[in-house]
């Protein structure tokens, strides 16, 4: 029987301004946690706060991906523990080039990880946002992809990238899955634990500008067990699961939540 306690601590969300972020970040409100709001854009984080109900929680504003996010990151805890992280702030493939797709969906994720565990409490989990991408490509590369085990190696894995920024986005995301299983011991030595989610085609407006610039992404929602985009409060609520004590034996594990799309994949 899983220990029915919930982590202590604060919630930290980032992407938190729309999709999938947004989702899980009213879920996890609704559901008792204080949040701290993570993302890019100030203005946009202020209106979903509102619009969630939750205009008194933490906010940060700020590129996950710059020098100094992890020092701002710590200093808006104010000496809180965290409780729970849900990580879904990243770029998508036709957002910008391949070596900026590598830094902010796994340097940056790594920088994270390493900011909040040491603020971690004990039964906390950390959730990171893989992708049904990662899944595509296989485990072909995985020795190769699995040695980056610092922020500052990633920069090693843009060759492999040939300039596509498909590539690059299917590369770090895989990278998120396999950093999950690899920190998932450090975390647990500490009482915490990290799992990642794989979405597949989200109807999120990030989602949707990808299907309309990506024929294969209409094809891949079409072969689906369930062929339709998944809605973002779908895949927020599996990340709320993963972060409460009915989740308490989860950790170094990827969910994949694709609504079949890979169950007869067409491009296997």
């Amino acid at each position: 029987m899983a220990d029915q306690t919930r982590a202590e601590g604060i919630a930290v969300i980032t992407g938190a301004a729309s999709g999938m972020g947004e989702a899980s970040a009213r879920l996890m409100g609704e559901t008792g946690w204080d949040l701290l709001l993570c993302d890019v854009n100030a203005e946009r984080l202020a209106s979903a706060a509102t619009a969630m109900g939750q205009a008194n929680a933490d906010q940060l504003a700020g590129d996950i991906s710059a020098a100094d996010f992890g020092e701002r990151l710590v200093a808006a805890l104010k000496g809180r523990k965290i409780g729970a992280l849900i990580h879904c702030a990243g770029l998508s493939p036709t957002m910008a080039s391949a070596e900026r797709i590598m830094e902010v969906n796994l340097a940056a994720t790594m920088r994270l990880t390493a900011t909040v565990l040491p603020h971690m409490s004990e039964g906390a989990c950390a959730v990171l946002f893989a992708s049904s991408a990662a899944h595509q490509i296989g485990d072909r590369m995985d020795d190769t992809i699995g040695a980056v085990v610092t922020p500052e190696a990633v920069a090693s894995l843009v060759p492999l990238c040939q300039d596509n920024s498909g590539t690059a986005y299917s590369i770090a995301k895989r990278g998120v899955y396999l950093w999950t299983r690899y920190i998932a011991h450090e975390f647990g030595a500490k009482g915490c634990r990290t799992a990642s989610i794989s979405p597949g085609i989200i109807a999120t407006p990030m989602g949707l500008q990808e299907m309309e610039q990506q024929a294969v992404m209409k094809v891949l929602v079409e072969k689906s067990a369930l062929p339709r985009p998944a809605k973002a409060e779908e895949v927020g609520a599996v990340a709320a699961f993963l972060c409460s004590p009915q989740a308490s034996f989860i950790t170094g594990t990827d969910i994949l939540v694709d609504g079949g799309s890979l169950a007869r994949n067409p491009f296997a």
